[in-house]
């Protein structure tokens, strides 16, 4: 099953709403380009405040996968 993870970093928080159109987008694009069937994409959406992205921003604890893979963090 594949699986789509979304970052988003803005100032206010995504809406159901704004989620849903994306979900409705991701899923149309891997149904065209692998022949996924609608209903097996599994999104997961991490808001990330603008704050914590900042360089030399402090954190407790280890670096996510994800966060290194994107280079959003020196860890």
């Amino acid at each position: 099953m594949p699986m789509l993870e979304v970052l988003y970093a803005g100032q206010k928080a995504l809406s159901a709403e704004q989620r849903r159109a994306f979900a409705d987008a991701a899923e149309t694009i891997f149904q065209q380009v692998l022949g996924t069937p609608r209903g097996r994409l599994r999104l997961f959406f991490f808001d990330l405040s603008a704050e914590g992205l900042k360089e030399g921003a402090s954190r407790d604890g280890p670096v996510p996968r994800s966060e290194r893979a994107l280079g959003l963090s020196d860890g």
